[in-house]
């Protein structure tokens, strides 16, 4: 059992349960979200890369604003957008490097951990994403901040 996840669900669930407001992706921080990701969130993304909108959509309106992004979710990645997702995956303990906005190996490699734990993703960490392990990181995004 994967105690993380079971402790971030009791934690999500005692909120709810204290009838405290929980921002949703799109209101976490103070990002914002533009019609051309309200309409393609939860299209389903077929190339897999980096540059691929509908999923940084996702990353900028999840991890990265619930961990300081305050940018749009407007599906381009850029510095700032990077540091939010380098300070998820510092909490998810899979990133101890430096909180700079420039993806390198170990963002990459914690990109994959997350991917191969939570998104179904069973190739290598190693460093050098592709489409598999973007696709499971999309998966995990989504089944994370935005439900089945």
């Amino acid at each position: 059992m994967n105690w993380k996840r079971t402790s971030a669900v009791a934690v999500a669930l005692s909120v709810a349960l204290a009838g405290l407001t929980v921002a949703t992706p799109a209101q976490a921080g103070n990002s914002y979200t533009t019609q051309f990701c309200k309409d393609n969130m939860y299209r389903l993304t077929n190339s897999g890369s980096a540059t691929d909108m509908p999923m940084w959509c996702r990353i900028q309106a999840g991890p990265a604003a619930s961990f300081g992004y305050t940018g749009p979710a407007d599906g381009y990645p850029g510095v700032n957008s990077w540091k939010g997702v380098q300070r998820y995956l510092t909490r998810e303990n899979v990133y101890s490097g430096p909180i700079d906005g420039v993806p390198g190996k170990y963002t990459y490699m914690g990109i994959q951990t997350i991917a191969k734990r939570s998104g179904g993703y069973t190739g290598p960490i190693d460093g050098a994403p592709g489409y598999y392990s973007w696709l499971g990181f999309d998966r995990a995004i989504r089944m994370m901040w935005f439900g089945p």
